[in-house]
C-alpha cells in the first residue's frame, strides 16, 4: 500500500467517468473541502488488514502534530503499478474509513473507480507533504501468484495517460499542450516531462529573460552535480526532514541523492574561497534539474513534476543587509509579475514545531521579513508554523486569469544553514562572522509555472514567449520560392518563423496556424512577390496588406520588446 499525504489548503474534484466495473456509484458533481489532509492512497496486491490499520494509526498522529482531525481518503490508482483487484482495493477502502471513524478522525471520502478532475493547493510548511510506503504487499508479492489481470508497466502507464485527459476543458494546459506539441510524458519516466522543440523554446525564452535580469543585478550564475553524497544532506538536515522525497542510490558502499534543493551545492561553491564583508552580499543562481519524488507529474501535467527547474537563487549576506536585499528582491519580483500581468497577495510563513534554531533568532528572521513587506505598504496575511525548518518565508501567491491561486514567489531568511555549514566571511574587525542566507525563487518551478502561463493565456501566449511567431503560407506551389527567400530574412533577424509548403489550401494552413495560436500568418502570392511584400494576417483576424517584410521584422522586433 502506498499513500502520499498532503496537508492542503483546499482539495476540489469533480466525478467524470466510470473507469471500471467496480466503480462506486457518484454524483458528476464538484466537492470542495478546505483546510483538511488528504491521504492519496493506492492498494496493492497483497495489502492486508493490518497494513491498513496501522496506516490509519500512522497518519492519525500526523494529524494530531498538524492540530487537526479532518481527512480525506481519496483512492489514487497512479501512486503504484501494482495494484490490487478493483473488489479487493474497494473493501480495503471501505476499511480504511472505517478505522479512521473508529479512531476519532473526521473524515470524507472521494468515490472509487472513476476518473475525476482534480485541483490540490498543498500547504507550504514541512509537513504538508510526506510519502508512506506499506511492506505488506511487498511481502505478499513474494509469497502469493501475481494476479490474473495485472497489467504491464507500459498499459498501465498508457492507461493512466488517457483517463487525465478524459473530460478536461480546452483551457487546461495538458491539453493545450498536446494541441500545440509543446511536451509529452512518457513512460519510461514517469512523473518527469519530455520537453518538445516548442515547449524547450517555451522553457529558455523565460530563462533568457530571467539571466537578462539577473545580469543587472549582480548574479553569478553557477552549475552543480545532480548527484551527492547523502552526507551533504544531512548536514543541510533534508535527510532528516525531506528524506522520503528524495530519490536515494548507491555506489558500492557510498549512499547518494538526487539534489532537490541548489542550496548546499551553493554553499559548497562560496566555502571554495575566503570572503571579505566589502564583496558580500554575493548572489549565486542556478537552473540546474532538481528531482523529488513526489507525486506523479503525468496526473497533473506539469504542475508536479519529479524532475524540474526553478529559477532559484540564494544570496548570502551580512545580517544587517538582509533586509534592504530582501527588499530589492521583492522589487524584482513585482517587476517580474508586472511583465505577466499578474495580481499577487503576500503572507508571512511562522515557525513550525519541528524546526532548528532559537526562538530569538527566529524572532530576528521574522521581524525582518515584516518590516520588508510593511515598507512597501503591502498588506499580508499569517501562515502559522508553516515557515521551513530552517527559517520563516515570505510566500506570494498570484492570480491567474480564472481566478485561481497559484503560489510562486518564495523568500526565506535563514540562519541556520550557515551555522550548519560553517560559511563565514571576514568583517571589518578582522574576524570571521557568521553570513545569512536568503533563499528565494520568483517564478518556482519553470515547468509549474509554464503549465499556469498556458492557462493563464489560454494557449495563445504574448508573442515574445509564443514558440513560432510567424508562418509564412504560399498561395499555391508556384509562390512557394518567394515564400522561402521570406521564410529566410526572418530567421535571420531572429524571427521564430515556420513555412507552411505542404499541400493543401490556404485557407486549411490558416485555420492550422490559429489552432496552433501562431501571432502572425504571412500569406504571399504574385502581387506580394513583384512588390517586396507580405499580407499579414493576425491570429485575431485581422489583415494588413502590403507591408514590406524589413518593415514586419522591425514591428515584430519592437513588440517582442515592449513586454519590459
Amino acid at each position: 500500500m502506498k499513500i502520499l499525504q498532503m496537508h492542503a489548503d483546499f482539495i476540489e474534484y469533480t466525478p467524470i467517468k466510470k473507469e471500471i466495473r467496480a466503480a462506486e456509484e457518484a454524483e458528476p458533481r464538484t466537492v470542495r473541502e478546505d483546510d483538511i489532509v488528504v491521504l492519496f492512497t493506492a492498494f496493492e496486491a497483497g495489502d492486508e488488514a493490518g497494513e491498513v490499520k496501522r496506516a490509519v494509526s500512522e497518519s492519525k498522529e500526523f494529524l494530531a502534530k498538524l492540530g487537526t482531525k479532518r481527512v480525506m481518503l481519496y483512492p489514487f490508482a497512479h501512486l503504484s503499478q501494482r495494484l490490487a483487484p478493483p473488489e479487493e482495493a474497494l473493501q480495503l477502502l471501505l476499511q480504511m474509513e472505517r478505522d479512521a471513524r473508529d479512531a476519532g478522525l473526521d473524515v470524507r471520502r472521494a468515490p472509487f473507480g472513476w476518473t475525476k478532475a482534480l485541483q490540490v493547493k498543498v500547504k507550504g510548511h514541512p509537513l504538508a507533504e510526506m510519502s508512506r510506503s506499506y511492506s505488506g504487499a511487498a511481502a505478499a508479492a513474494v509469497e502469493k501468484p501475481r494476479p490474473k489481470r495485472e497489467l504491464t508497466d507500459a498499459e498501465a502507464m498508457a492507461r493512466l495517460r488517457r483517463s487525465d485527459f478524459v473530460g478536461l476543458p480546452d483551457t487546461d494546459h495538458r491539453v493545450i499542450g498536446e494541441k500545440l506539441d509543446l511536451f509529452s510524458f512518457q513512460e519510461v519516466s514517469p512523473g518527469m516531462v519530455y520537453l518538445h522543440e516548442k515547449g524547450l523554446r517555451v522553457r529558455n525564452t523565460l530563462v533568457q529573460y530571467l539571466r537578462e535580469e539577473y545580469a543587472k543585478r549582480g548574479y553569478r550564475e553557477v552549475s552543480t552535480p545532480s548527484l551527492a553524497n547523502t552526507a551533504l544532506w544531512q548536514v543541510s538536515g533534508h535527510t532528516e526532514h525531506y528524506k522520503d522525497n528524495m530519490f536515494l542510490t548507491s555506489l558500492g558502499d557510498e549512499e547518494l541523492g538526487m539534489k532537490p534543493m541548489n542550496c548546499p551545492s551553493h554553499f559548497l561553491i562560496y566555502k571554495t574561497r575566503k570572503w571579505s564583508f566589502r564583496e558580500l552580499p554575493v548572489r549565486y543562481a542556478s537552473f540546474d534539474p532538481l528531482f523529488r519524488n513526489e507525486l506523479s507529474g503525468v496526473a497533473s501535467g506539469l504542475f508536479r513534476v519529479k524532475m524540474l527547474s526553478q529559477d532559484d537563487a540564494h544570496i548570502i549576506c551580512m545580517e544587517e543587509q538582509a533586509e534592504e536585499e530582501l527588499g530589492r528582491l521583492l522589487d524584482f519580483m513585482e517587476r517580474v509579475y508586472k511583465v505577466f500581468g499578474l495580481e499577487y497577495k503576500v503572507k508571512i510563513s511562522t515557525r513550525p514545531d519541528d524546526s532548528a534554531g532559537t526562538d530569538e533568532e527566529w524572532r530576528r528572521a521574522t521581524d525582518t521579513l515584516v518590516r520588508a513587506v510593511k515598507s512597501r505598504g503591502w498588506s499580508y496575511g499569517i501562515k502559522d508554523k508553516e515557515g521551513n525548518f530552517y527559517s520563516p518565508k515570505i510566500d506570494v501567491d498570484i492570480r491567474d486569469s480564472q481566478g485561481r491561486e497559484w503560489q510562486l514567489g518564495t523568500f526565506q531568511l535563514d540562519l541556520q544553514m550557515p551555522k550548519r555549514f560553517k560559511l563565514v566571511y571576514t568583517g571589518s574587525d578582522g574576524k570571521e562572522h557568521t553570513p545569512v542566507v536568503l533563499h528565494r525563487t520568483i517564478l518556482g518551478s519553470l515547468e509549474r509555472f509554464m503549465g499556469i502561463m498556458l492557462e493563464h493565456y489560454k494557449g495563445k501566449l504574448p508573442l515574445w514567449l509564443s514558440p513560432v511567431q510567424a508562418v509564412v503560407i504560399p498561395l499555391s506551389d508556384e509562390h512557394t520560392p518567394y515564400a522561402r527567400k521570406v521564410l529566410d530574412s526572418l530567421l535571420a533577424a531572429g524571427v521564430w518563423a515556420e513555412g507552411d509548403f505542404a499541400s493543401g489550401t490556404m485557407g486549411a494552413k490558416i485555420r492550422d496556424a490559429q489552432l496552433q495560436q501562431v501571432p502572425y500568418m504571412l500569406v504571399v502570392g504574385k502581387k506580394e512577390e513583384d512588390t517586396g511584400t507580405v499580407a499579414v494576417r493576425t491570429r485575431a483576424r485581422e489583415q494588413t496588406l502590403g507591408v514590406k517584410v524589413e518593415d514586419f521584422i522591425a514591428r515584430v522586433a519592437e513588440e517582442k520588446a515592449s513586454f519590459r
